[in-house]
């Protein structure tokens, strides 16, 4: 239960002790014998304690159904822009829309969907359906539904093929799901029209080094060091490439880096270049480590077993989870 739950809980329960109170100060009053005063003074505690109780109930209902329906249609109504009223009275698409953020507010997932998809199916502007669009995102992510995310982000770009970010978002969804031919189009893609997008040098250099293309790899990271030197993810996958080739000083450096940027979960970070280096300096190591380690072979059709695991491979940050 939430904190306006609680709390209407509570109103509730005073109201009714309050009630149970006054029913036994009068029948302890009326068991006095009955006499002009006694009864005066249960009229007047009757009033007192039934003016109590609608004020009580008027304010329980306030509280649990009035200012949370208020407020939940404020922010609807602020999600629609600063004329979303006047929007609202002119435009049955907006309605919809309107009726889909609400639903979604209020936690009633499968409404929200249907509204929203009615929107977004009468939207003819591309500023209108991308808003469809990025509203859906947010109930198919509360869904868990990876399949209708996937197909929001394709959505989005095709309605905003000129946005960076959500080529960039369609890209690391294809990532997780293995496919990196679709993946390195969309980052390639999202450079082309932001060409200082610092996540998107860092996608394709993973997917580089992914493919063993060390060298190429290097060669992205260091473009993004010359875009943003203070990117934390840039350091980490330099500190994992150096620690591939058994460079215990350039590794550590680069970890170092990386946690002065914040890196997240940085103890995480120790621990996989330190395994990476004891790999190389074990004296019975003979396989691959980048192979072993960190490469999967990328299958025929596209997909790859590399970071599979949906749309929670990649987290809130656009960190890439191992």
């Amino acid at each position: 239960m939430d904190k306006n739950g609680n709390k209407s809980l509570n109103l509730l329960t005073a109201t009714l002790s309050g009630f149970s109170l006054g029913a036994v100060i009068m029948l302890m009053l009326l068991s006095d014998g009955g006499n002009e005063d006694t009864y005066m003074m249960i009229f007047a505690g009757g009033m007192t304690l039934a003016a109590a109780m609608l004020f009580s109930m008027i304010r329980l209902v306030i509280e649990a159904f009035i200012l949370p329906h208020n407020a939940k249609k404020k922010t609807a109504e602020r999600a629609l822009g600063k004329d979303g009223i006047q929007i609202l009275r002119k435009d049955e698409t907006a309605r919809l829309a309107y009726k889909g953020i609400y639903a979604l507010i209020d936690g009633k997932l499968a409404k929200s969907e249907e509204y929203l998809q009615q929107a977004l199916s009468r939207s003819d502007l591309r500023q209108n359906q991308c808003f469809c669009v990025e509203w859906l995102i947010r109930v198919y992510d509360a869904m868990e539904n990876d399949a209708q995310l996937m197909w929001c982000y394709r959505k989005a770009v095709e309605y905003s093929p000129d946005n960076a970010e959500a080529q960039s978002r369609l890209g690391h969804a294809y990532f997780a799901d293995g496919q990196l031919d679709r993946a390195m189009y969309c980052f390639e893609q999202a450079l082309r029209y932001d060409p200082n997008n610092g996540y998107s040098y860092f996608s394709i250099a993973k997917i580089q080094l992914i493919r063993g293309q060390d060298k190429s790899a290097f060669e992205t990271l260091q473009k993004l060091v010359k875009i943003n030197e203070n990117h934390p993810l840039c350091h980490a996958e330099l500190a994992d490439y150096y620690a591939m080739q058994g460079d215990r000083k350039m590794a550590e450096e680069e970890v170092k880096k990386a946690q002065l940027c914040g890196i997240k979960e940085p103890e995480e970070l120790n621990k996989r270049i330190n395994a990476m280096l004891s790999f190389h300096e074990t004296e019975f190591s003979g396989g691959d480590l980048p192979t072993m380690f960190y490469r999967k072979i990328e299958k025929p059709n596209g997909g790859s077993e590399v970071h599979s695991g949906g749309r929670n491979a990649i987290g809130d940050s656009g960190e890439v989870k191992g």
